[in-house]
């Protein structure tokens, strides 16, 4: 399979920053359609840890930002366990020893070498924390831990890392508390009594992310493995801002596909793609400038930035759809990058989803509705 993204890329970088692209390139395009199909191997993720790409992140932030967008641009699925493992190495970095942490010091020491370096593999699970309702999983507070009771309808990676965190929520006294605690994953060779793993989910996109469902009855999780006890409206407030920010996929995914667009129209001499695609260059430069200026500032109100990333997420589906129609029959074809990139572009649109993130993206598409009947 040739490599065209990211080699060939005309949107670019946003700024100077950026990662080695011929070693990402080669490291994961010739595995992309495979991942996408059979699964990402952890033998990908650990050539990623060897090359510096999967522990500590890089700086300063934008540099980070870059080789998010160059991994799932040349394949997402890979992207989404990689993104997954930021999560508990940030917590863990950012652990502080507290009456509800007493052995935070050990248990850095026991994984955050491992997280950094990339030997380890992280995976997390607390989209469900966002719900409303009543929590699931529950984390009941017992004599020398905790209890979890409840499921895990999305853990991803599970086959292919060494740790997850899981957020529960707490009960009685704790309800106004999120615990953060660290259990053995799909490769690590200890268990927890109560915690059952389900079959992987099939999936319209990211079939290939190890995703499973998993029952927890009664695992005790001992107070060694809990990483952080923090205000559940105080962390609901700071993620309503971070899952707010466009995701640094979407742009991404959309620099795949107005890659492949852009050589198409070349190759052809085609004008009408030419112009869609020097238009969605310059559009995606656009949006993702004025979404990275929210993301740094500390003022930047929620509207604004769940506008910007709804116009993310509307562009790598016109993108991805941009090249299903220029290559007509040949797309249809299992396997094509252009197939892998509109299956990509659907999961981003759910992926980090919250109620104002879905509404703004609803929002876009009604506005666009009514300008095509007003035209009419």
């Amino acid at each position: 399979m040739s490599v065209l993204f990211p080699l060939h890329d005309p949107v670019g970088p946003d700024g100077d920053e950026q990662p080695d692209v011929a070693a990402i390139a080669h490291l994961l395009v010739p595995m992309a359609a495979d991942a996408d199909r059979r699964g990402v191997q952890r033998e990908t993720i650990d050539r990623l840890a060897a090359a510096g790409l999967l522990g500590s992140p890089l700086t300063p932030p934008a540099r980070q930002r870059e080789l998010a967008e160059l991994i799932s641009g040349c394949d997402a699925t890979t992207w989404f366990c990689w993104v997954q493992h930021q999560s508990p190495l940030r917590a863990l970095s950012q652990a502080v020893r507290t009456l509800d942490t007493p052995s935070v010091e050990a248990l850095r020491e026991a994984f955050l070498p491992g997280l950094s370096s990339g030997t380890l593999l992280g995976a997390v699970a607390f989209a469900h924390v966002r719900r409303p309702g009543p929590p699931n999983p529950v984390a009941t507070r017992v004599e020398g831990g905790w209890l979890l009771e409840g499921t895990l309808d999305w853990v991803t990676s599970w086959d292919i890392a060494d740790v997850v965190m899981v957020i529960a929520q707490g009960s009685g006294v704790d309800a106004d508390s999120l615990i953060s605690v660290f259990l053995p994953a799909g490769r690590s060779p200890a268990s927890l009594p109560g915690l059952t793993m389900e079959l992987p989910l099939a999936l319209l996109a990211m079939s290939g992310t190890h995703t499973r469902p998993i029952r927890l009855s009664s695992v005790f999780v001992p107070a060694d493995r809990v990483v952080a006890v923090t205000d559940r409206a105080e962390w609901l407030a700071q993620d309503a801002v971070t899952s707010a920010n466009a995701n640094p996929s979407a742009f991404g995914v959309a620099r795949g596909a107005i890659a492949e667009l852009d050589m198409l129209a070349e190759k052809r001499s085609d004008a009408r793609m030419r112009a869609l695609a020097d238009g969605l260059i310059e559009e995606c430069r656009l949006v993702r400038r004025a979404a990275y200026a929210c993301a740094d500032d500390p003022e930047a109100s929620i509207d604004r930035r769940v506008v910007l990333r709804a116009r993310s997420l509307d562009l790598v589906v016109r993108a991805a759809t941009g090249v299903v129609v220029a290559r007509a029959g040949a797309a249809m074809l299992a396997g094509q990058d252009a197939e892998r990139r509109v299956r990509e572009a659907m999961f981003l649109q759910v992926q980090a989803q919250t109620a104002p993130t879905r509404n703004a993206a609803l929002d876009l598409m009604i506005e666009a509705s009514r300008r095509a009947i007003a035209r009419d």
